[in-house]
Protein backbone atom coordinates (compact mmCIF):
# COMPACT_ATOMS: atom_id res chain seq x y z
CA UNK A 1 0.00 0.00 0.00
CA UNK A 2 2.92 2.29 0.64
CA UNK A 3 4.07 1.88 -2.97
CA UNK A 4 0.54 2.62 -4.14
CA UNK A 5 0.43 5.82 -2.11
CA UNK A 6 3.74 6.96 -3.59
CA UNK A 7 2.51 6.33 -7.13
CA UNK A 8 -0.71 8.17 -6.39
CA UNK A 9 1.19 11.08 -4.83
CA UNK A 10 3.47 11.22 -7.90
CA UNK A 11 0.48 11.33 -10.22
CA UNK A 12 -1.13 14.07 -8.18
CA UNK A 13 2.05 16.13 -8.27
CA UNK A 14 2.45 15.56 -11.98
CA UNK A 15 -1.16 16.58 -12.55
CA UNK A 16 -0.67 19.78 -10.57
CA UNK A 17 2.48 20.65 -12.48
CA UNK A 18 0.70 20.11 -15.80
CA UNK A 19 -2.27 22.18 -14.67
CA UNK A 20 -0.01 25.02 -13.57
CA UNK A 21 1.75 24.94 -16.93
CA UNK A 22 -1.55 25.12 -18.82
CA UNK A 23 -2.90 28.07 -16.86
CA UNK A 24 -2.23 31.46 -18.39
CA UNK A 25 0.15 33.70 -16.49
CA UNK A 26 -1.23 36.54 -14.45
CA UNK A 27 -2.44 39.22 -16.83
CA UNK A 28 -0.93 42.68 -16.74
CA UNK A 29 -1.25 45.67 -18.98
CA UNK A 30 0.73 44.98 -22.11
CA UNK A 31 3.88 47.04 -22.53
CA UNK A 32 3.81 46.07 -26.22
CA UNK A 33 1.00 48.44 -27.16
CA UNK A 34 2.98 51.60 -26.44
CA UNK A 35 5.98 50.74 -28.67
CA UNK A 36 3.54 50.03 -31.52
CA UNK A 37 1.90 53.40 -30.93
CA UNK A 38 5.31 55.11 -30.88
CA UNK A 39 6.26 53.33 -34.11
CA UNK A 40 3.05 54.48 -35.77
CA UNK A 41 3.64 58.07 -34.65
CA UNK A 42 7.18 57.97 -36.05
CA UNK A 43 5.86 56.60 -39.33
CA UNK A 44 3.47 59.56 -39.54
CA UNK A 45 6.39 61.90 -38.77
CA UNK A 46 8.39 60.25 -41.56
CA UNK A 47 5.57 60.79 -44.04
CA UNK A 48 5.28 64.44 -43.01
CA UNK A 49 8.95 64.95 -43.91
CA UNK A 50 8.39 64.24 -47.60
CA UNK A 51 8.08 67.97 -48.36
CA UNK A 52 11.09 68.92 -46.20
CA UNK A 53 14.10 70.57 -47.90
CA UNK A 54 16.15 67.42 -47.16
CA UNK A 55 13.53 64.64 -47.14
CA UNK A 56 15.83 61.67 -47.72
CA UNK A 57 17.66 62.23 -44.45
CA UNK A 58 14.60 62.76 -42.29
CA UNK A 59 12.28 60.20 -43.86
CA UNK A 60 15.01 57.58 -43.51
CA UNK A 61 15.80 58.55 -39.92
CA UNK A 62 12.19 58.66 -38.72
CA UNK A 63 11.38 55.43 -40.57
CA UNK A 64 14.34 53.72 -38.88
CA UNK A 65 13.07 54.87 -35.46
CA UNK A 66 9.58 53.65 -36.42
CA UNK A 67 11.01 50.23 -37.34
CA UNK A 68 12.96 50.08 -34.07
CA UNK A 69 9.85 50.87 -32.03
CA UNK A 70 7.88 48.25 -33.94
CA UNK A 71 10.58 45.62 -33.35
CA UNK A 72 10.58 46.61 -29.66
CA UNK A 73 6.87 45.80 -29.50
CA UNK A 74 7.59 42.14 -30.26
CA UNK A 75 11.00 41.43 -28.79
CA UNK A 76 13.88 43.23 -27.12
CA UNK A 77 15.56 45.65 -29.49
CA UNK A 78 19.04 44.39 -30.48
CA UNK A 79 21.73 46.44 -28.72
CA UNK A 80 23.55 47.20 -31.96
CA UNK A 81 20.38 48.71 -33.48
CA UNK A 82 19.70 50.78 -30.39
CA UNK A 83 23.28 52.03 -30.17
CA UNK A 84 23.48 52.85 -33.89
CA UNK A 85 20.26 54.87 -33.81
CA UNK A 86 21.28 56.54 -30.55
CA UNK A 87 24.62 57.53 -32.14
CA UNK A 88 22.86 59.01 -35.19
CA UNK A 89 20.50 60.90 -32.88
CA UNK A 90 23.37 62.23 -30.77
CA UNK A 91 25.28 63.33 -33.88
CA UNK A 92 22.20 65.13 -35.16
CA UNK A 93 21.74 66.88 -31.83
CA UNK A 94 25.37 68.02 -31.83
CA UNK A 95 25.02 69.38 -35.39
CA UNK A 96 21.76 71.25 -34.78
CA UNK A 97 22.41 72.48 -31.25
CA UNK A 98 24.19 75.74 -32.22
CA UNK A 99 21.20 76.88 -34.30
CA UNK A 100 18.82 75.95 -31.51
CA UNK A 101 20.85 77.90 -28.94
CA UNK A 102 20.91 80.90 -31.30
CA UNK A 103 17.12 80.77 -31.58
CA UNK A 104 16.66 80.26 -27.85
CA UNK A 105 18.93 83.13 -26.76
CA UNK A 106 18.67 85.70 -29.55
CA UNK A 107 15.43 85.26 -31.47
CA UNK A 108 11.73 85.63 -30.71
CA UNK A 109 9.93 82.42 -29.79
CA UNK A 110 7.38 82.98 -32.55
CA UNK A 111 10.15 82.56 -35.16
CA UNK A 112 9.88 78.79 -34.74
CA UNK A 113 6.56 78.94 -36.62
CA UNK A 114 7.81 81.40 -39.26
CA UNK A 115 8.52 80.30 -42.84
CA UNK A 116 11.98 78.89 -43.45
CA UNK A 117 14.52 80.98 -45.33
CA UNK A 118 18.23 80.67 -46.04
CA UNK A 119 18.95 83.71 -43.87
CA UNK A 120 17.25 82.10 -40.87
CA UNK A 121 18.75 78.62 -40.68
CA UNK A 122 18.33 78.65 -36.91
CA UNK A 123 14.62 77.95 -37.54
CA UNK A 124 15.40 74.77 -39.45
CA UNK A 125 18.03 73.68 -36.92
CA UNK A 126 15.65 74.28 -34.01
CA UNK A 127 12.89 72.27 -35.63
CA UNK A 128 15.30 69.47 -36.49
CA UNK A 129 16.67 69.38 -32.94
CA UNK A 130 13.18 69.14 -31.47
CA UNK A 131 12.37 66.30 -33.88
CA UNK A 132 15.59 64.52 -32.92
CA UNK A 133 14.76 64.83 -29.23
CA UNK A 134 11.25 63.45 -29.76
CA UNK A 135 12.57 60.56 -31.87
CA UNK A 136 15.35 59.85 -29.38
CA UNK A 137 12.84 59.80 -26.55
CA UNK A 138 10.64 57.38 -28.50
CA UNK A 139 13.67 55.18 -29.16
CA UNK A 140 14.61 55.05 -25.47
CA UNK A 141 11.01 54.39 -24.38
CA UNK A 142 10.61 51.61 -26.94
CA UNK A 143 13.87 50.02 -25.86
CA UNK A 144 13.04 50.19 -22.15
CA UNK A 145 9.54 48.78 -22.67
CA UNK A 146 10.89 45.93 -24.77
CA UNK A 147 13.13 44.82 -21.92
CA UNK A 148 10.38 44.56 -19.27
Amino acid sequence: MNAMTNVHAGMRCSWRVRLAAMQSPRRRSSPRFLPLLLGLAMLVFALLQVNDPDPLIWVTYYAAIACACTIAAYRPLPRVVFLALAAVTAAGVVLTLPGFIDWLLNRPTSDLWAPMSASRMYIEHSRELLGLLIAGGFLVMGDRLSRK
